[in-house]
């Protein structure tokens, strides 16, 4: 006689018990399944745009945001960025209309205008920026070839002007007039930037591509030729600022001669001043004198003696004298 398990006849149990609901539910778990791994929806958000492909092919274009439907497993969606891009290149060595060699820097800000165009062109971004590579260096080689260097460093006719006097030490001190005049330009750095954008859409628009801003951000001379540059640049400033200090000599010089012979008339008007005023002083003083010894004959001779005196005490220490007889120092002596 045969065992009969437990267990399965557990199973068998609860499945004739359950059978009515069981099956559905099976039904329902696969359909469930089938739907997650097909995903006949598919989500954008605000920053993004796609195409959708039948077989390969793109059929439509779908630019809103949110949740949107597609066929499951036969079409394809390819989400694309929708905001505006930057693209930023390597630095080029162009040639110049006066055949100068420099370095352009560039920048362009992008944007997908028609996704269906630039993935039939393109497919994806980085494929784009490859092409953007070669297009834009064309663009930026053609317009800076056909325009002198002062257009691509200048904006406007607008400079500086010397004042007449620089000039003319400029000139003293070797520049030519050509030196010193600025090249008038028919376009500036804005209007080529302008350009160089211009000739870049024709190509991109056939790619479905936008560009928003091309900007010339930088323009520097090659390094062969930047150090001579430099150099010429440092020796001109250098003779300009000698220029400027020669004149600041001559004109400090002047300003001495004139501060000096002020200084001697100032002087001199003091010194005559002062003797003048001495000499009022001195016979201001003999009047007074005079007035007040010559009241009788002894203060008349107290007063000659008293000049004697001091003629005496001015004669210097050390010094022999030698006196005449008839000497008024003599006489001083005669009754002694």
């Amino acid at each position: 006689m045969r065992e009969v398990n437990p267990q399965k006849s557990e199973y068998k149990i609860f499945f004739e018990k359950n059978k009515k609901w069981f099956v559905p539910s099976v039904i329902t778990a696969i359909i469930i399944v089938l739907f997650i791994c097909l995903m006949p929806v598919y989500l954008l958000q605000e920053t993004q745009c796609a195409v959708v492909t039948l077989f390969g092919k793109p059929v439509r274009e779908v630019t809103n945001a949110g949740l949107h439907f597609k066929v499951p497993y036969i079409e394809k969606v390819n989400v694309l960025p929708k905001t505006i891009m930057e693209w930023g290149g390597e630095v080029r060595q162009f040639p110049t209309y006066d055949k100068r060699m420099i370095l352009v820097d560039t920048t362009v800000r992008w944007k997908i205008k028609n996704p269906i165009v630039f993935f039939e062109s393109l497919s994806t971004v980085n494929n784009a920026m490859l092409r953007l590579d070669n297009i834009l260096d064309s663009a930026s080689r053609q317009v800076v070839s056909q325009y002198p260097f002062e257009s691509l460093v200048r904006d406007s006719n607008r400079v500086n002007q010397l004042d007449e006097r620089t000039i003319e030490l400029l000139l003293q001190q070797g520049f030519t007039k050509e030196d010193l005049v600025f090249p008038e330009i028919s376009l500036g750095r804005s209007d080529l930037s302008t350009e160089m954008k211009i000739a870049a859409e024709e190509e991109l628009d056939k790619m479905g591509i936008e560009i928003v801003n091309f900007w010339v951000k930088k323009i520097n001379y090659i390094d062969d030729n930047l150090k001579s540059v430099y150099e010429s640049m440092c020796a001109e400033r250098q003779k300009i600022a000698q220029t400027y200090r020669s004149e600041g000599e001559k004109y400090r010089e002047k300003k001495f001669g004139e501060i000096e012979e002020k200084t001697k008339e100032i002087l001199a008007s003091a010194q005559e001043e002062a003797r003048q005023i001495m000499g009022e002083a001195e016979a201001k003083a003999t009047e007074i004198y005079s007035k007040a010894y010559n009241r009788n004959e002894s203060t008349r001779e107290f007063y000659e003696f008293m000049k004697k005196m001091e003629a005496y005490r001015n004669i210097p220490e050390n010094v022999s004298l030698v006196i005449s007889t008839d000497s008024e120092f003599f006489d001083m002596l005669k009754g002694y």
